[in-house]
């Protein structure tokens, strides 16, 4: 990706607080809003429970897909709203490690309302590392990248 094109993204992640996160199941894929956060590579944090349809559809099948957008600060009736589509591969973040310590960290410096979740054992953290990204701005500046 060039680098107005990582500017674009990154502004994007930073003022989002929930994406889609679509998992594809045995017969249906499943879509979750959730919140998340992103590292300085662009990595996509996710927590859940390791009950979940979506956690156990991504330790099956890990390739997923990523929705977010800013429509609350654009332009509905003239969709003049910046949004990303990114896919990627998800993997579990072990749990107690150095790397959840980490992101730990990153997630709840972003999203601070979600801190009570961590006291559950059955808590999980997934790492969705991005391979191509559609982004399309408000401004229509748009670009298809991979990573």
């Amino acid at each position: 990706m060039e680098a107005a094109q990582k500017e674009r993204l990154a502004a994007l992640l930073a003022e989002v607080q929930v994406a889609i996160l679509v998992t594809q199941g045995e017969q249906w894929p499943t879509a979750t809003m959730q919140a998340f956060a992103e590292t300085p590579d662009f990595d996509l944090l996710f927590i859940m429970n390791d009950a979940t349809e979506k956690f156990q559809n991504l330790l099956k099948h890990p390739y997923v897909t990523v929705f977010l957008d800013a429509r609350e600060k654009g332009k509905v009736e003239t969709f003049e709203i910046s949004r990303a589509l990114i896919q990627g591969v998800a993997s579990e973040v072990e749990r107690d490690s150095a790397a959840w310590q980490a992101a730990k960290e990153i997630f709840l410096k972003k999203s601070p309302f979600e801190a009570p979740f961590f006291k559950y054992p059955t808590l999980r953290m997934m790492r969705v590392k991005p391979s191509r990204v559609s982004y399309a701005g408000a401004d229509r500046f748009t670009f298809k990248a991979e990573f």
